[in-house]
């Protein structure tokens, strides 16, 4: 009696290495930092078109955003711009990138979104990815700027707010433009007949990506107000309330600047009842209930004129980042002991440093400036492996 024919033995499993390439792909290289994946783009064809990839790039970024991996970028005089891990602050490990502009007067940093810069230099802006290197121009225009992101047309805009116009009757008008990078181009989306007036900063304050927010000041009221801007809706919307106090004329505090910290909104104030420098972050956007006191920083020489924060060191660290306002010195400040730690930072000039985070995004157009990857004395052996691995 014959055998009767038995089924075809079950596929294989997918072997251990197609496993563990895949693994690779999917969870360890979008939580690597933009630097070391523009080094594996040279390592064979086909991590150069996954690390390309748009799908790859969004990947990357959301978890950049959510994580500690932070630049502290440094314009310089020079119109050199350096860039540091934030728990790295030497000069081993800066990265110096030289960006020429037409006119090089008063070079800054207008904003930070997803990466990306905003430059302003003289009568000349550029939207500038620090990691990748690589730059679009926009063409110039006055006015206080901000920059953001559009999450429901996946447009990056600028905004420019100005009140130097006159209108036919020779009134002062308020004029807010936007600038589109999709479209290339500006428009104006608010007139209004101000009854205050924008007070001057380096950027608009971004929240939340697309809510950018400036300080205005009332002469009739003698009180600042923060504007904000939604970028998605293009118009203003509610103003954020400061902390309870700056509106009580029984409390002596001096309002000294206002900002964003490790995404959220901060303010700062000189107490002249305890002879403090004071911090407060909102821990809930737009809930005036929910701003809670950052730090105290008892005012001494070494300290005038006040502080601004810069970052947190870490997530649940007592260590703060701070930048003296006028003589632009950094310091790390211990919250839980006090203790101040000077920041010794190669390059630093008077110019705001700004905290960035390290991503691929690209933007349309976009040219490349300088070498995107410049191996180092630690990358003796990368040649000799990227044969091997290709």
């Amino acid at each position: 009696m014959s055998t009767p024919p038995q089924p075809p033995p079950p596929s294989p499993p997918s072997s251990i290495s197609d496993l563990l390439i895949d693994f690779i792909l999917a969870e360890i290289l979008p939580k690597l930092p933009a630097k070391s994946l523009l080094r594996f783009k040279c390592v064979c064809q086909s991590f150069n078109t996954l690390i390309s990839s748009p799908e790859f790039i969004r990947r990357h970024l959301r978890h950049s955003l959510s994580s500690d991996n932070r630049l502290l970028v440094i314009p310089a005089t020079n119109l050199t711009h350096h860039t540091f891990d934030l728990d790295s602050l030497s000069a081993a490990a800066a990265v110096s990138a030289t960006f020429s502009f037409p006119d090089d007067d008063d070079v800054s940093v207008g904003g930070s979104c997803n990466g990306l810069l905003l430059i302003t230099g003289g009568f000349s802006l550029v939207l500038l990815n620090p990691s990748t290197r690589t730059y679009v121009d926009v063409p110039s225009t006055g006015g206080n700027l901000g920059f953001g992101f559009d999450h429901r047309s996946d447009d990056y805009k600028i905004v420019a707010v100005s009140d130097d116009h006159i209108n036919a009757n020779r009134v002062k008008t308020r004029i807010t433009k936007i600038y589109s990078v999709n479209s290339k181009s500006w428009k104006v989306v608010d007139r209004t007949l101000p009854s205050d007036s924008i007070e001057q900063r380096h950027g608009g304050v971004l929240i939340n990506n697309h809510l950018l927010h400036w300080m205005f000041w009332s002469p009739s009221m003698r009180k600042r107000r923060i504007g904000c801007f939604d970028i998605c809706l293009e118009k203003w919307t509610d103003d954020v309330l400061l902390p309870s106090y700056y509106y009580d004329p029984s409390h002596k505090n001096y309002f000294l600047d206002f900002g964003v910290v490790d995404g959220k909104m901060y303010s700062s104030f000189e107490n002249r009842v305890d002879s403090s420098f004071d911090v407060w972050v909102m821990k809930e956007y737009g809930v005036q209930e929910s701003w809670m006191k950052l730090l105290s920083v008892a005012i001494s020489d070494d300290l005038k004129g006040g502080v601004v924060p810069v970052a947190c060191r870490e997530a649940g660290s007592s260590q703060v980042l701070l930048r003296q306002r006028h003589e632009s010195k950094l310091f790390w400040y211990n919250r839980m002991n006090g203790v101040i730690s000077k920041v010794n930072v190669p390059y630093f000039s008077d110019h705001h440093p700004y905290i960035c985070k390290g991503s691929l995004v690209s933007l349309p157009g976009a040219k490349l400036f300088g070498a995107v990857y410049e191996p180092d004395e630690s990358d003796e052996s990368d040649e000799s492996d990227r044969e091997q691995l290709a």
